[in-house]
């Protein structure tokens, strides 16, 4: 079988990363952003008649599974709660791709695991040092983690999906900060090729 279940580890990384990132100054809070992934997914979206006069359900949601984890996890409980929907759209995804696992003893199924959420020292140290070798691993795993998810057909509208945009985003934002730190360095919908006035010719486009 090609499909398979990430890493513990891995997901201990993304659901640390995507915690410490919230948590920076001037960064959305963490229970802000998982109130605004189940906002923004289509596939909870769906769910309500009314989406503008439900926002608050959605956002209760949100709070409900924070809440539910406090009194182990204290000030780690979105954590935890982000660490469960990586897991458990991982494991949708390979219950989509072998349905008939299920009729496997429990032990026996692609999808079991005893996992056990730790937060990462390791990811700490790479969000608080801006290490962009860190970070551009932290993206590997989450290419990987999605590639391993996406089976069931409604990835693109999951929760899940929302918080991989929110990891990705933060990953990008962190390394602008760190190679685009200046003025100059940041550009919008204008910019100006510093090439285009040096008549630099390419001899092998002269005989495409």
């Amino acid at each position: 079988m090609s499909a398979h279940l990430t890493d513990q580890d891995c997901i201990n990384a993304l659901a640390t990363f995507w915690y410490e990132y919230h948590k920076q100054p001037r960064s959305e809070s963490p229970q802000n952003a998982l109130e605004r992934a189940f906002i923004i997914a289509k596939e909870e979206i769906s769910l309500k008649e009314d989406y503008f006069e439900n926002q608050n359900e959605l956002r209760f949601r949100a709070i409900r599974l924070i809440e539910a984890q406090q009194d182990v996890y204290k000030g780690l409980a979105s954590c935890r709660v982000i660490f469960d929907i990586l897991l458990n759209e991982n494991i949708r995804s390979l219950e989509a791709r072998y349905p008939d696992d299920i009729k496997e003893p429990l032990e026996s199924r692609i999808w079991y695991n005893e996992y056990d959420f730790k937060k990462s020292s390791t990811i700490v140290k790479w969000v608080n040092d801006r290490d962009s070798r860190g970070l551009l691993m932290i993206y590997q795993m989450l290419q990987g983690w999605e590639y391993q998810s996406c089976e069931h057909f409604e990835f693109k509208n999951s929760v899940a999906y929302q918080i991989k945009e929110q990891i990705q985003d933060g990953i990008l934002n962190i390394l602008k900060k760190v190679h685009c730190p200046n003025d100059e360095d940041r550009v919008w919908t204008s910019w100006k090729d510093p090439q285009l006035d040096s008549h630099i010719v390419c001899i092998s486009d002269m005989f495409a």
